[in-house]
């Protein structure tokens, strides 16, 4: 390594100030600084120090760059030769690194580095390494009389086969320690980390040392705290025989390797309140335990699992803030949704079929917001899907059921997708439907449908109410075998329902055989769209019964997030309605009425009109890692607000845009854009342009 070095006279002014210094200062221990001037990096070289004197055991000593400015390492002696400070601090400024190294060939059997100070003897901050490579196979290598402090940036790699459980219970675990490193890289066959009551920062496991392979065992009864992240690196297999918590404050990442959570019979848990990564490797326990993985984080936590689960493992969420899939995750044991709802994005919840499922069908705090599949149905009674759409459960129950199936409910319209009804079936629901996909042909089951009073538009007559399905474009009535609860809130049965086509999508809704009964909700009154020019024409009419206050008119460009863009005040004794959009439209329009009436709140049923088709929008690249380009087309000039929500609904960014008729490349700063699932938003007043869901790696 290249050292900066000072003059000579410089030198000789620096020691006749630092013999002043030494002088003066009867009543405190000597500080002395690193200024590399011997240029070979070592400790014991008297020229690499302010005054051109070695440490002695009564000194503070600071690593930093006041006299060397750029990166260097400083190499304690070998051999036999033991150091002692009173206190060392490793202190690079910003953007550099310091590092400290204790040498294999120091074999000594004494500490070969000790710090006798009160307080911190040791102080690692942002950039500063001690990299302990002591020779010693026994012993402590390292000791401090009082603390060591690994502030957030710092770093102390265990190279070494020495002990390690004198320092670590001496760790500080204040504010400001919570990403400081603690690294093992240990050589050598397996090895015991110390991990009874313990506080770790980071907490990091390497095999690097050992050649590629290298197996960390921990045995306790006492917790083990880790405020930082939990890493554990290619090669490398973690087992825990802890009978009590394991609790990992921020990330699980894991980049290969196995993470063993119980290698003895223990039903202990470890608890995650960030984020789980893992790009490969494996989660597992390997003996008779069950043991519990359990993200209880108070922020939505992300979860990207590209390695797997095995084994017995128990897999629970009580996170009342949610989570967010960043990949297709599959369980093998069981999945306990206690509290937080699961929004799987693009993805999907797999339960193999050694998975069993708890959850509560009647809570609306903690559902699967998305697809849920369950493989090896084998002819079970039931099987509970407990899946929703934004804070509302809408779950599904198979009966009878073999094979495996993957499950998603709709907060949309199902008369989108057909209008034409078959026999035995009066009206279905304008407010929700369910996509249930079979992976055999002709696999059969009967399809059990939750509704709720306010969420499915109105349940009045238990008797009169279906299950249709989907087939060949005309909803079918598929029967009413049973129901569950009452008027308002419970459940309906179907026939034996068949699956034609494998692995194909097959819808089913609520519907009723009578026109007085089920609204769900359907009124009598028409609601229609037709597009003139550049403007679209809406028109409705009430009937008697209805009594309005006033109607919100609503839009959206995908069918799925609407806006207001009119408030109409009802008419008294009036009946029809119209009202006239001349904003830009893209390639679709939906619409939708929210009708405000006198003792009843709903939505009308939602109809589309065909734009401009040469107006799109898109994100690329589709697989975002860093800044990406929304591309926009447009037929006028506009000023737009481009506005980035998570998958919460909170605001994570916002901008404004001049766009000019025609193709528009905007781009998107996403880079420091936590790893998520997002929605896109280009609006131009209350009108929105485009609205784009993205997820960012």
């Amino acid at each position: 390594m290249k050292y900066l070095s000072v003059t000579k006279g410089f030198k000789t002014r620096l020691n006749y100030l630092f013999l002043i210094f030494i002088l003066f200062s009867n009543s405190l221990a000597a500080q002395l600084k690193w200024d590399g001037e011997a240029s070979d990096g070592q400790w014991n070289s008297a020229a690499n120090w302010v005054g051109d004197v070695v440490p002695a055991p009564g000194d503070n000593v600071q690593l930093d760059n006041s006299f060397v400015a750029v990166d260097y390492t400083v190499t304690l002696p070998g051999g036999s030769l033991a150091i002692t400070v009173k206190t060392i601090s490793i202190s690079p400024d910003n953007g550099r690194h310091i590092e400290l190294v204790l040498p294999p060939s120091n074999v000594a059997t004494v500490p070969a580095f000790a710090a006798t100070g009160p307080g911190y003897g040791i102080t690692i901050n942002n950039g500063g390494i001690f990299s302990n490579r002591s020779g010693n196979t026994s012993g402590n290598a390292v000791l401090v009389a009082d603390s060591i402090q690994i502030n957030n940036g710092g770093q102390y790699t265990h190279n070494t086969r020495a002990s390690h459980a004198t320092l670590v219970s001496l760790l500080s675990k204040s504010p400001g320690t919570e990403t400081g490193i603690f690294k093992f890289d240990v050589p050598g066959g397996s090895y015991t980390f110390s991990s009874a009551n313990r506080f770790y920062g980071i907490l990091m496991f390497n095999s690097e040392a050992s050649g590629g392979t290298q197996t960390y065992n921990a045995i306790a009864a006492s917790p083990l705290n880790i405020n930082g992240d939990l890493v554990i690196n290619t090669g490398v297999t973690v087992n825990l025989d802890i009978t009590n918590n394991v609790i990992i404050k921020r990330d699980y990442i894991q980049n290969g390797g196995v993470f063993n959570i119980a290698s003895q019979p223990n039903n202990n848990t470890t608890f995650i309140k960030g984020n789980l990564i893992q790009s490969s490797g494996s989660i597992t326990e390997s003996s008779t335990g069950l043991p519990v993985m359990e993200l209880n984080g108070v922020n939505i936590q992300q979860v990207n699992i590209s390695g797997g689960i095995i084994n017995s493992v128990n897999f629970r969420i009580n996170n009342p803030a949610g989570i967010s899939l960043l990949s297709d995750i599959s369980l093998p044991f069981k999945l306990a949704l206690v509290n937080g709802i699961v929004h799987t994005n693009l993805f999907k919840v797999n339960l193999l079929s050694t998975c069993s499922l708890i959850a509560d069908s009647a809570s609306n705090n903690s559902f699967i917001n998305g697809r849920l599949r369950k493989e090896g149905l084998n002819g079970s009674f039931h099987f509970l899907f407990p899946v929703g759409k934004g804070i509302v459960q809408r779950w599904l129950e198979l009966k009878n059921a073999t094979g495996s199936y993957t499950v998603e409910f709709f907060k949309s319209n199902p008369q989108l997708l057909s209008n034409v009804v078959g026999t035995g079936v009066d009206h279905i629901s304008s407010l929700e439907y369910w996509s249930v996909e079979a992976d055999a042909a002709n696999a059969t089951a009967n399809i059990e449908l939750s509704f709720d009073n306010v969420n499915s538009g109105g349940v009045t007559d238990l008797s009169s109410l279906r299950v249709a399905q989907l087939l060949s474009v005309v909803w079918q009535d598929a029967g009413n075998t049973g129901t569950t609860g009452v008027v308002g809130i419970g459940s309906v049965i179907s026939d034996v329902a068949r699956f034609i086509a494998p692995n194909t999508n097959t819808y089913f809704t609520l519907s009723s055989n009578a026109a007085l009964q089920n609204p769900l909700p359907v009124r009598d009154f028409l609601f229609s769209a037709q597009k003139t020019n550049e403007a679209v024409q809406l028109i409705w009419k009430t009937d008697n019964a209805l009594l309005p206050v006033w109607f919100e008119l609503q839009a959206s460009s995908d069918g799925i997030h609407f806006s207001t863009i009119a408030n109409i005040k009802a008419i008294k004794d009036g009946f029809d309605y119209q009202y006239r959009d001349s904003r830009l439209v893209v390639s679709m329009q939906w619409y939708r009425l929210q009708v405000i009436g006198i003792s009843e709140t709903f939505y009308s049923n939602i109809i589309s009109v065909k734009g401009n088709d040469k107006t799109f929008s898109r994100i690329i690249p589709s697989v975002i890692h860093g800044n990406a380009l929304l591309q926009l087309n447009s037929s006028h000039n506009a000023n737009l607000r481009i506005i980035i929500n998570d998958i919460i609904g909170r605001n994570i960014a916002g901008f404004q845009y001049k766009i000019s008729a025609g193709l528009n490349s905007i781009p998107l700063r996403l880079s420091d854009l936590p790893a998520g699932s997002y929605l896109l938003s280009a609006r131009e007043g209350s009108y929105c342009l485009a609205s784009i869901q993205f997820v960012k790696l």
